[in-house]
């Protein structure tokens, strides 16, 4: 009898036990929490960052933007353009390839780039240009910048001047080289009197420059999906490759822009204005 009354705090601790599990399991898995996949979450509202144009520390707040128009940007690629069909379909701007690198500007100046502009003036469309960039020293940067404003004085430009950097041979260099390139070329553009831009793909905004440094040039973001996804304020989005315009044959490079360029640029009397 003594012997079996020791054993009566053991037995009371199991039974203590046991009724702690099975309320435990009761509450877990009889009545289990909703799972994430459940649970009905609201559509993101999607809306374009309101461009700044001065220097910025950090990127601005996410607001939706009024001034939006449609625009094309062309090189030799896009062949002969009928310049009053592209206008009549609705296209409002385009952006022209004047050329690329810098080793001999006769051989490397894009081969549509008069017919371009004329074709584009004749029919009041306003344009902007761009220099494709194989540089990837400062040095190399500052010869490609002469060179295109040598060209730029071709016409006047109701758009910015955008420095194209992106080619694979630019990949190689670390966050601050890139950004040196990118800085020196569009640093002498604008002693030239010229508005600036950069032209980069979203991946490389994101991740492979110092965007600090660049906040006092606009940004043309290349992101070829239904959302641009660039938290960083942007003017022009390029949103695909692939599209097809009225006048011009096979596929176009199709953008957003979201900034009245061409009153900025008028008042400001740059770009040859």
């Amino acid at each position: 009898m003594i012997k079996s009354i020791r054993y009566i705090p053991f037995l009371i601790c199991f039974i203590l036990i046991s009724v702690f599990i099975h309320s435990f399991y009761l509450h877990t898995y009889a009545n289990p929490p909703q799972i994430l996949s459940e649970v009905k979450s609201k559509p993101i509202e999607s809306k374009i960052l309101a461009p700044s144009f001065g220097k910025q520390e950090q990127p601005q707040s996410v607001k939706p933007c009024p001034y939006i128009k449609k625009g094309i940007d062309v090189s030799h690629h896009n062949g002969d353009i009928d310049w009053r069909a592209v206008k009549d379909s609705g296209i409002e701007f385009a952006i022209i390839r004047t050329g690329y690198g810098w080793e001999a500007w006769d051989k490397q100046t894009d081969r549509k780039l008069k017919a371009n502009i004329d074709g584009a003036k004749s029919v009041g469309m306003p344009i902007g240009a761009y220099h494709y960039s194989y540089a990837t020293t400062p040095q190399e940067a500052l010869k490609e910048a002469e060179f295109f404003i040598d060209r730029l004085k071709w016409a006047q430009w109701e758009y910015p001047v955008f420095f194209d950097f992106e080619d694979k041979c630019q990949a190689k260099l670390n966050n601050s080289q890139k950004t040196d390139v990118i800085l020196t070329f569009l640093q002498k553009l604008q002693e030239a009197g010229y508005y600036t831009g950069y032209y980069t793909f979203l991946n490389w905004q994101r991740y492979c420059l110092d965007m600090n440094r660049l906040g006092g040039h606009q940004l043309w973001i290349a992101h070829w999906n239904p959302n641009c996804g660039c938290h960083w304020p942007y003017g022009i989005w390029q949103y695909t490759s692939n599209g097809h315009v009225p006048g011009i044959n096979g596929r176009v490079d199709l953008n957003y822009c979201y900034v009245d360029y061409p009153s900025i640029i008028k008042n400001l009397h740059l770009n040859g204005f």
